[in-house]
Formats: structure tokens, C-alpha cells, sequence
């Protein structure tokens, strides 16, 4: 009966302790399938495959609240987990378009401070908001 109890108690802080990252893998699917599956550049493929959700996060940073550079963009261009989560599992088609009009819509932009624009340094292959630690 102990036993039972403590694994009850276990599973329970693991429940209420888990929190959900503010990016869903979707964003990096969309991400990938955008810039990087046609890609040539080889080593780009491999630094966005290793960066994963640090394209637009800060590695060991709180994912709901800290984002680099090129994440902060795509917040403000209305990237957000709240709006494109039901629709991607609503209508997958329509986030994919919505989320790729977003990519677009900030390559131009450049990062305070840096002399290229997010798309130049993806076509540069380069992480576009700096590199897992968000520099």
C-alpha cells in the first residue's frame, strides 16, 4: 500500500510540475520544411537540426518568456502558439501558409545591431537570431 502511495505521489509532481515550452514543434517543422529541406548547404542542415527550438530560442533559457532575437521578430509579427495551435490541428494547410507569410514577412528585418537581415543570414547559412545562446 506504501508503495502505491508514493507512486501516486510521484506521478502527481511529475503532472503539476511539467510545464509546456511556449513553442510547439511545429514552428520548427514549418521552419525546417521552409528553409532547410531544399537547402544545399549541408552544414546549414546540420545547425538547424542541432539548434532545433534555439532558431528562435535561448539555450537554457525559459522557453515561454526568453526568445532570440529572430524568435522576438516572429512573436511580433503574430507568431504565437495561442492562435496557430488549433489551427494546425484544425486546418494544417492554412497554418502552414499563415506561418510561412510570418518567415517572409521578417526576412528583411536585421537584428539591433547586426549588418545583415534574418533571410540574409539564413541564405548565408546561419542560425537568423545568432547562434543556441542567442549571440
Amino acid at each position: 500500500m506504501k508503495r502505491i502511495f508514493v507512486l501516486y505521489a510521484v506521478v502527481l509532481m511529475a503532472t503539476v510540475s511539467a510545464q509546456p515550452a511556449f513553442a510547439i514543434k511545429e514552428f520548427g517543422e514549418h521552419f525546417g520544411k521552409y528553409y532547410v529541406e531544399d537547402s544545399k548547404n549541408d552544414d546549414f542542415k546540420k545547425l538547424v537540426a542541432d539548434a532545433k527550438c534555439n532558431v528562435c530560442h535561448i539555450d537554457g533559457a525559459d522557453k515561454k518568456k526568453v526568445r532570440n532575437p529572430y524568435g522576438e521578430e516572429l512573436k511580433a509579427a503574430g507568431l504565437e502558439k495561442k492562435k496557430f495551435q488549433p489551427m494546425i490541428k484544425g486546418d494544417p494547410d492554412k497554418a502552414r501558409k499563415e506561418i510561412e507569410v510570418l518567415f517572409k514577412k521578417i526576412e528583411e528585418i536585421k537584428a539591433e545591431g547586426k549588418e545583415k537581415s534574418f533571410g540574409q543570414l539564413i541564405k548565408d547559412g546561419q542560425l537568423p537570431g545568432g547562434d543556441i545562446k542567442g549571440k
